[in-house]
């Protein structure tokens, strides 16, 4: 009888033992179905935000569409707003060439319209020194964060038609060369 139970017991062992290895299998699996859920929630999530996120972006462009359709009946100032914004927010392109029917273009009215903003709302009078405006004051900007640039290279990204015409407005303005200009915002170590 010690032989059956011990049997019996050797049998019972080895049960047991397939069975904790079932169980830990088990649990392994669960671990990894758990990892795959969460992977799969993450995902989940980034998408769920991603999609609020267009939502959101599609009704924001929506909403600048009607802005700009309706910009002709904007106040000056409102105006004046959205033409800072779209120019200075988006990093807008500034070459000679783009002039008043551009800048309508860009903000969605009439050059008519502009030409009466700017002759009754503003200290520039026309658009085309406000965009001179906006070129020299980009190419200030860029003489004191990139000295090392070439100033024909400043004249080009400001958006002015040569070099010489970036001089002679900076001298108008400030009284200095680009050159000194520069040297003035960025001394040397010597």
């Amino acid at each position: 009888m010690d032989k059956d139970v011990k049997k019996e017991l050797e049998e019972l062992q080895k049960e047991v033992a397939r069975l904790r290895e079932v169980n830990n299998n088990i649990v392994t699996a669960l671990q990894q179905l758990v990892e795959r859920n969460v992977t799969l929630y993450e995902r989940l999530d980034v998408f769920y935000y991603a999609r609020i996120h267009a939502q959101w972006l599609k009704e924001m462009v929506r909403k600048h569409r009607e802005i700009v359709a309706h910009a002709d009946l904007r106040d000056d100032k409102e105006l004046m707003a959205i033409i800072d914004a779209r120019i200075e927010a988006e990093n807008i392109p500034l070459p000679p060439e783009f002039g008043l029917a551009e800048l309508a273009e860009l903000v969605g009215v009439t050059q008519t319209r502009l030409k009466d903003l700017f002759r009754k709302s503003t200290i520039y009078r026309t658009a085309d020194k406000y965009l001179d405006n906006l070129r020299l004051l980009r190419a200030l900007s860029l003489l004191r964060k990139h000295p090392e640039y070439s100033i024909e290279a400043i004249s080009q990204e400001a958006g002015f038609a040569s070099v010489r015409t970036l001089n002679r407005k900076i001298q108008e303005t400030i009284g200095l060369t680009p050159g000194i200009y520069r040297d003035i915002c960025n001394p040397s170590d010597d």
